[in-house]
């Protein structure tokens, strides 16, 4: 006689460990044609240039508007260097008038100020005294 075996058991389909499979077969297809394709590097390179001319823009406006705010002082001259040069320098522009007192006839002379104890005081325009002709009435 003979001996029958038994028929092997089935095995029964595993759809997860099928899904895993085939999503990380997937996963490594997509990988190579993205890292193969030179388009998605273009686009990289692309998206880098467009930041870095995003921040020379703007760097170039902040410049725009500093020469465009220079022009304008220029227009109304209202220049900083100018200023500090005619009220602190005492330096003239060259179509300016000058007029020359001679020393010591416009205001009398003050004495030099003490070392420390009055801070001395910035020089103004001199403006000229009347004539001891005029204050008394005779001509």
């Amino acid at each position: 006689m003979t001996a029958v075996t038994a028929p092997a058991p089935r095995r029964e389909p595993r759809p997860l460990r099928a899904f895993f499979v085939s999503l990380a077969i997937s996963a490594g297809l997509l990988g190579v044609l993205l890292v193969a394709d030179g388009r998605v590097m273009e686009l990289r390179k692309a998206k880098a240039e467009v930041r870095e001319l995003d921040r020379r823009i703007a760097e170039e406006q902040k410049e725009n508007a500093r020469l465009t705010s220079a022009i304008e002082a220029a227009n109304k001259e209202e220049f900083p260097a100018e200023k500090v040069a005619r009220e602190e320098l005492n330096l003239v522009h060259p179509e300016d008038v000058v007029l020359l007192y001679p020393e010591g006839s416009l205001s009398p002379e003050r004495p030099a100020a003490a070392s420390g104890s009055t801070p001395a005081k910035k020089a103004g325009p001199k403006i000229p005294s009347p004539s001891p002709a005029a204050t008394t009435g005779v001509h």
